[in-house]
C-alpha cells in the first residue's frame, strides 16, 4: 500500500496522470491521490482526468479527509487540511 501513494504538489496535472496510468499498467489495481492545502483541489482534477479521459475501468473506492498540524521552519504550528483519495479498478 505504501508504494501505491502519489502525493500532489506543484507539477502540471498530466504529470501526476501518467504516473498514476504507469503505476496501474505495472500490475497495480489501486492507487491512493494525496494532497494538503491548496493542492486539494489539484488531487480531484487528477483523478476525475484519469477517470474520464485514460481509464473508464477506474472507480474511487474511498475518499478521507481531515486535519494535521505541522511545524513551519520558525517551529510555529499550524493546521493543513489533506485529502486521500483511493482509487482501484473494476
Amino acid at each position: 500500500m505504501e508504494n501505491d501513494i502519489i502525493f500532489v504538489g506543484k507539477k502540471p496535472i498530466m504529470s501526476y496522470v501518467m504516473a498514476i496510468l504507469t503505476h496501474l499498467n505495472s500490475g497495480n489495481n489501486q492507487v491512493v491521490i494525496k494532497a494538503r492545502g491548496l493542492s486539494i483541489s489539484t488531487a480531484v482534477d487528477i483523478s476525475q482526468v484519469t477517470m474520464h479521459k485514460f481509464m473508464k475501468d477506474l472507480k474511487v473506492s474511498g475518499i478521507e479527509i481531515g486535519t494535521e498540524e505541522l511545524a513551519d521552519k520558525e517551529g510555529k504550528k499550524r493546521n493543513v487540511s489533506f485529502i486521500s483519495i483511493e482509487m482501484k479498478r473494476q
